[in-house]
């Protein structure tokens, strides 16, 4: 009794995002941020995994001189190809196909930026990722 209840009263490292506990809320990270690279690699699995299970996509918005880039990954077929859609007010929109794993590395790295590296000092700069209905995603 004494083993279960200290084991189940610990707190977790307030570096360690808890998306497990609550499947239902939105998944959403903040850039910068002051979370460790161990939680951001579960934060961005269990985001890969949301993709595999439910009509969601995931969106990375940055927010640049020259206005708001968004970054789109929507899984197609079985979860393994994702359409990656690429938003820059200059150009519009770019579309291309890569696989999960392509996506799981390029958000883990825009994930642990420190600071914004393409604007230079401009450090006030927040960037979110976060997981939305593909309806909301294609009407963007």
């Amino acid at each position: 009794m004494f083993d279960h209840n200290k084991r189940y009263n610990q707190r977790r490292p307030d570096t360690e995002l808890e998306t497990e506990q609550h499947p239902r809320t939105p998944l959403q990270l903040h850039v910068p941020n002051d979370v460790g690279e161990v939680a951001i690699q579960r934060f961005v699995e269990g985001v890969i995994s949301t993709l595999k299970r439910e009509r969601v996509g995931v969106e990375y918005t940055s927010t640049t001189l020259f206005g708001v880039k968004r970054t789109q990954y929507l899984a197609q077929g079985d979860g393994t190809t994702v359409q990656k859609r690429m938003y820059d007010p200059r150009l519009g929109w770019r579309e291309t196909s890569v696989r999960q794993l392509t996506v799981q590395d390029d958000l883990v790295a825009r994930l642990t930026l420190d600071q914004p590296v393409e604007d230079g000092q401009w450090t006030r700069r927040r960037d979110v990722c976060r997981v939305r209905p593909i309806d909301v995603l294609r009407t963007r």
